[in-house]
């Protein structure tokens, strides 16, 4: 009767320990702390990473990077956030599912890249070129501006099968780094490559009679981050090149040049 006693109030001492770890982890907390790296355009680290506003998101908390691009929170209850870098005129850079363990050792997360975004001089001409027959035909896009843009440019190219194409909604993204700029940098031109390729790679492209187009000039750092949808962002595109209604807009043979829409061939 006696080992029959002591064992059970060594189950229940096990039990009530077990319960209150986690209790206590619940409700444990703890630093978490990191760094930021602030780009300009061409993606060449800037001498004062301060005025980064860092923030978990969905809970209030928010604070803001020093000049060394250091940022900390005190006493962050335990769990699992995402984490968002903003600063005017600068991409927003995201940090997802960053699990947060509590206790004494700070959580540590990965360097934040925060790049200026470039949206370029205003668009005097937009055409997207088809050139060569039904089945071989190259794709590309040709872009011509008010006054010079900066050098190096790369850009972001999105294809989709519905209209409403966007840096967070595509089928495919390519991002071009041998476009064709000449020497008084007043035009840009895509290289066809990746556009034939993905469109033929593709079954949901391949097959739709219409694709969309999304393209902009974006940091020379090639900056992104995996969303929560599992697809990556390019945080510091500038605005989408469209064909203004004042330009003096040349139609190409592929139509809707202007308007985000080629017809697929």
């Amino acid at each position: 009767m006696t080992t029959k006693i002591i064992l059970s109030l060594c189950c229940l001492i096990a039990l009530y320990s077990i319960s209150s770890c986690k209790k206590d982890d619940l409700h444990r907390k703890g630093d978490i702390t990191g760094k930021v790296v602030v780009y300009d355009s061409l993606g060449r680290p800037l001498a004062d990473y301060s005025g980064v506003q860092v923030i978990i998101d969905s809970t209030g908390l928010s604070t803001v990077t020093d000049a060394s691009g250091t940022y900390v929170f005190h006493h962050v209850p335990v769990g699992t956030y995402n984490f968002s870098f903003k600063k005017e005129g600068y991409g927003t850079y995201r940090i997802i599912h960053q699990q947060h363990a509590g206790g004494p050792q700070a959580t540590r997360l990965d360097t934040a890249d925060v790049g200026k975004i470039y949206d370029g001089p205003p668009v005097t001409l937009f055409l997207d070129i088809a050139i060569g027959g039904p089945n071989s035909t190259q794709q590309f896009f040709y872009v011509e501006f008010a006054a010079p843009i900066r050098v190096p440019a790369a850009s972001v190219l999105y294809l989709s099968n519905k209209p409403d194409v966007s840096p967070t909604n595509f089928v495919v993204s390519s991002r071009n780094t041998n476009a064709f700029i000449p020497e008084d940098h007043m035009s840009y031109q895509t290289d066809n490559d990746p556009f034939n390729y993905y469109v033929d790679a593709n079954p949901i492209l391949h097959n739709s009679p219409s694709i969309y187009w999304f393209l902009a000039f974006d940091n020379d750092r090639d900056i992104h981050y995996i969303d929560e949808a599992g697809r990556k962002i390019y945080p510091c595109l500038g605005k989408k090149f469209v064909d203004p209604v004042n330009s003096r807009h040349i139609p190409s043979n592929t139509g809707k040049a202007g308007y985000g829409v080629i017809p697929h061939r």
